[in-house]
């Protein structure tokens, strides 16, 4: 007979594991803007991924009007972490360089971004936003805006990302190639 305290050491250290897998990790992007390209920076996104999905997804499952253009319902996004990376990339690039654009100072676009990123797209989009302070203020934000409000009820669109530096906010749509 084996007894329950030989096998304790090794139920604790699954229970360690269970709970060290089941944490978020940070981002950790490559920044494209940097002077030096191969710097590696950890970005912690404070955005809560759940009620974003969730706030996108149910305007994307009614419809809506997009400032005077209708938009059906179209089917749900998903989130994607290289689309995240893309995006928290941008809002700490904002942040750090105090400009509000799709493009930075440097010239880097939100396409290289998702190609820096990792992402290898059939469609992708963009939505930024300074100001809000939450994650309902600036979806309603871009709901408020037709050409914003678009690129949210893209029916293209099959995944999102969002991130948060400051006040800076940037979403990242995309379809991925069928690769």
């Amino acid at each position: 007979m084996y007894s329950i305290k030989r096998f304790v050491p090794f139920i604790l250290l699954i229970a360690v594991l269970a709970v060290a897998c089941t944490k978020e990790a940070p981002v950790v992007p490559q920044e494209p803007d940097t002077e030096d390209p191969g710097t590696v920076v950890v970005i912690t996104n404070n955005v809560n991924k759940d009620t974003l999905l969730h706030l996108v997804n149910e305007v994307r499952a009614s419809g809506c009007n997009c400032g005077g253009t209708v938009m059906p319902p179209v089917q749900p996004l998903t989130w994607n972490v290289l689309l995240e990376l893309a995006a928290a990339n941008h809002s700490k690039d904002m942040q750090e360089r105090k400009y509000f654009s799709h493009t930075s100072p440097n010239g880097t676009t939100p396409k290289m971004r998702v190609q820096a990123a990792g992402y290898n797209y059939a469609w992708m989009g963009e939505n930024i936003a300074s100001g809000p302070k939450t994650e309902l203020a600036v979806i309603n934000g871009w709901l408020g805006s037709p050409d914003h409000c678009k690129n949210l009820m893209g029916a293209q669109f099959r995944e999102m990302g969002v991130a948060r530096a400051g006040n800076y906010w940037t979403q990242v749509l995309g379809a991925a190639t069928n690769k």
